[in-house]
């Protein structure tokens, strides 16, 4: 079974035991949870920073024209 190394009520380690014995601090891992977890009061919470997503600016007129200049210029420099 998986399990969690617990450290001040965070999951710093996952690993595989054949018993939740094997060693102090461990805690069945549920499916979906990982290192960087909290876990308090037997829940886990996944307090990890979530990514910023950001959508790249769409290219102007002139830059896209820019671009199918140079594309030309290498496909009439190909022969």
């Amino acid at each position: 079974m998986k399990a969690h190394i617990i450290e001040n009520g965070v999951v710093v380690n996952t690993i595989i035991v054949e018993s939740l014995d094997f060693m102090a601090g461990l805690v069945e891992a549920p499916e979906g949870t990982g290192i960087g977890w909290s876990y308090t009061n037997g829940q886990f919470v996944d307090n990890r920073p979530k990514p910023e997503v950001t959508e790249p600016a769409a290219p102007t007129k002139e830059q896209l024209l820019a671009e199918l200049q140079a594309l030309t210029a290498k496909i009439n420099a190909l022969g």
